[in-house]
């Protein structure tokens, strides 16, 4: 056998290796985040009380009442809402990854005394919504945009309207922004600025070698398209806060090593000379950990930025 011919073997089962483990982290990673084993509502309520998020008297104070919506896609939105003090204020929470409404709970207090209506749901294939799928806040930019219809009808006096979002859910509220001229205010806390950039990160985390991370990116993008019907690239944040110039805040804790700080600064950085931009990045703080590392901090950033918003 000829020396040309043993390389020529080599090379073939050199790529034949990469393209095999490309296709299998690449589905892997695709089929973990799109239909991941997500949280009961009965865990994240334990979770959350056992945390220190709320308490039970705190969460019966509201006096939540339950709500659907139908999304275009066929199948239901099911959430709370409870009345507050301002019938002209009413602010939309969305949770992050494989949790449920309780992880926007923690929040609550901080617009309550402001009197806003409070509205909370669960994501499509989250908690005890429908939807076979997560798709990283493609289809649920829309589902956001029908919850918000129904919030206007259930609270027709709402002038000051705001969306607020943990990480999947801030995603969700970013690429959301350019659909709802009605809204008033974003509060993103650890958004993502883009999926694809996100993965590469995580890439990088779990210590994949860089000459696999473009071929794992390009089979789980394959993979998004042929079982959802969209593709990575029409994921990116970064690009939908541009065609908005809505008041928004990013809050991201600079030890998050889920979604880097960076992706903020770098929204923050890019939007600010064009629309009125906040960014608060606190010290100490994991991922959607900032509230309860410097909650100080998170409440006078908040106040602050609701004072020119409402003023």
């Amino acid at each position: 056998m000829s020396l040309l011919i043993i390389v020529l073997i080599i090379i073939a089962v050199i790529a034949a290796v990469y393209l095999c483990l490309g296709y299998f982290f690449g589905r892997y990673i695709a089929r973990e985040f799109l239909f991941s084993k997500n949280q009961s509502l009965s865990y994240t309520y334990s979770s959350c009380l056992d945390d220190g998020e709320f308490t039970g008297e705190e969460f019966s104070s509201y006096n939540f009442t339950n709500f659907s919506v139908e999304s275009e896609f066929g199948y239901t939105l099911n959430g709370v809402f409870s009345a507050g003090t301002d019938p002209e204020k009413t602010i939309v929470f969305t949770h992050g990854h494989t949790w449920t409404w309780h992880g926007t709970v923690k929040f609550f207090p901080l617009y309550v005394k402001r009197g806003y209506n409070i509205i909370t749901y669960n994501h499509r294939h989250h908690g005890n919504s429908g939807g076979d799928s997560c798709t990283a806040g493609y289809f649920e930019k829309s589902d956001l945009l029908k919850i918000a219809d129904w919030a206007f009808k259930q609270f027709p006096e709402t002038k000051t309207f705001g969306a607020m979002g943990i990480s999947l859910g801030a995603a969700t509220v970013l690429q959301y922004l350019p659909l709802d001229k009605r809204l008033t205010f974003a509060h993103a806390d650890c958004p993502y600025s883009d999926v694809k950039v996100l993965y590469q990160h995580q890439l990088k985390q779990n210590h994949v070698p860089s000459f696999l991370k473009g071929i794992i990116i390009y089979f789980c993008n394959r993979y998004f398209v042929r079982k959802n019907g969209f593709s990575l690239s029409q994921v990116s944040p970064i690009r939908d806060i541009m065609e908005s110039s809505v008041p928004l805040l990013f809050v991201h804790g600079k030890e998050d090593n889920y979604v880097p700080a960076s992706m903020s600064v770098s929204m923050a950085e890019k939007r600010k000379p064009r629309f009125p931009t906040t960014l608060l990045l606190v010290d100490d703080a994991a991922h959607a950990g900032s509230l309860s590392t410097d909650p100080e901090l998170y409440r006078k950033t908040l106040e602050d930025f609701l004072n020119d918003v409402e003023g």
